[in-house]
């Protein structure tokens, strides 16, 4: 007789990354394209941005595994064209608003759609299939907002940093059977790979494990203010729902969007609208670099009493991964923008201009932060900061006579950030009693 621990296990199951589909397409306006959740906050502010300048994914094809579409809604009828037909019984709501949200970011790409859901949920052949068609496909981007979920319990890791955590990424899927990695991988010559990472803390997904493919998750932002030195901004764990500590790049929640599932059609979306695209990869390994400075930043900030090697250890991550962002002479001169630089760069170069100004890097810090400005005009935290750190060189411009008119010039510029900051933010109060005393010292 053979004992129940040497029976063979069942196949695991492949399932999706969000429980809110049904919600969230309850609130889609199929006749406007508009959603019930406020299409606010950074990442909203940046796809704003880059339709105003024209990037609506035009010339971009995103391939989309999911469950199953609904093409009578007039934004899929007019973009999409269904790759693997639906199944009876496949779940509706999942895939379509999946597709939607990547034609809300990129409404002028072309979508192809593979339904791969069945009666039972996602089909493990059906995918296969799937995967094997877009490998013949000119689609250059690759949505897969499904998987099997393996414990992390085990798996040999790789540290990466993100979060005030890390991001751990397994060497190899260790699933004895229905592994997935393998068939994305086949398909990943030629195009970019954006898979959920999956909502329970202590697993991954399969195949967001592959190594051609970037585990995609949702993260908060936590603040600080402090009165002398302005604000920063760092990621912390999503709120609302688990989600999988080894991703390797998250984006900052939208209010109303919850699930892993739901974060990778967004920066599929906005992969579409870069022009560059063969970037993103270098933008995420610097912002991992950002995120371990922002560790020790925040790390140095809450220390009583501070310790300065550990503004020192921060000042040197930051060095490294703005060496490592690309577009970075570019963006010194500020004569340039794309949606990349705004999503993967606005809290690299908040946060380095903080701990610039922390460590009385004045030139520096203002040299960061007004490129933060120019990325990312909608960010107060930007506003914020270049104000504080104007204000702070126009103290040592008043200590000398000589540059006392350039004095009343910066406190003027700062009291003008500290508006944006409000205005951008009017519920925040902090940002009040910061202008209040800017104005008390303007030189008379």
């Amino acid at each position: 007789m053979t004992r129940t621990s040497e029976s063979q296990p069942p196949e695991p199951r492949l399932d999706y990354a969000g429980p809110e589909a049904e919600r969230l397409l309850a609130g889609y306006d199929r006749a406007s394209g508009d959603w019930a959740f406020p299409r606010t906050g950074p990442f909203w502010e940046a796809v704003a941005l880059a339709h105003a300048a024209g990037l609506r994914g035009a010339g971009r094809r995103i391939a989309i595994l999911d469950s199953a579409f609904d093409l009578t809604i007039p934004a899929l009828a007019a973009n999409a064209t269904l790759c693997l037909p639906n199944r009876p019984g496949a779940d509706l709501s999942h895939g379509t608003v999946v597709a939607l949200l990547v034609n809300s970011i990129a409404p002028d790409a072309a979508l192809d759609l593979y339904a791969i859901g069945g009666p039972d949920g996602p089909d493990r052949h059906a995918m296969r299939a799937a995967l094997r068609k877009v490998a013949d496909s000119e689609a250059g981007l690759l949505c897969i907002s499904l998987g099997v979920a393996v414990p992390l319990a085990g798996l040999t890791l790789e540290l990466k940093p993100l979060f005030p955590l890390v991001a751990m990424r397994p060497r190899q899927c260790p699933l004895p059977s229905g592994c997935l990695c393998e068939a994305v991988e086949a398909a990943a010559p030629g195009r970019t790979i954006f898979a959920a990472v999956g909502n329970d803390d202590g697993s991954l997904f399969c195949p967001a494990m592959a190594r051609s493919a970037a585990a995609i998750g949702f993260q908060l932002e936590r603040r600080m203010l402090d009165a002398a030195h302005g604000e920063s901004a760092w990621a912390t764990p999503p709120a609302g729902y688990k989600q999988s500590d080894a991703a390797d790049y998250t984006l900052i929640q939208p209010d109303g969007v919850l699930g892993s599932s739901f974060a990778t059609p967004l920066v599929a979306g906005a992969a579409a609208l870069q022009p560059d695209p063969d970037v993103i990869a270098t933008m995420q390994q610097a912002c991992l670099l950002g995120a371990l400075a922002d560790m020790q930043l925040a790390d140095y900030r809450t220390a009583a009493p501070r310790d300065p090697a550990l503004l020192s250890a921060a000042l040197g991550y930051y060095r490294e991964a703005l060496a490592a962002f690309p577009h970075r002479a570019a963006l010194a001169g500020r004569t340039h923008w794309c949606i990349g630089c705004a999503l993967y760069g606005g809290t690299l170069f908040v946060n380095a201009g903080l701990a610039h100004l922390e460590a009385a890097n004045l030139t520096n810090a203002e040299a960061l932060l007004r490129i933060a400005r120019a990325i990312a005009p909608l960010s107060a935290d930007a506003a914020a900061n270049l104000a504080t750190t104007l204000l702070m060189r126009a103290t040592d411009a008043a200590d000398a006579t000589a540059r006392a008119p350039d004095a009343k010039d910066l406190v003027q510029e700062a009291i003008a950030l500290f508006d944006i900051a409000i205005a951008l933010r009017p519920h925040y109060r902090g940002y009040d009693s910061a202008r209040t005393q800017a104005v008390s010292q303007l030189p008379a």
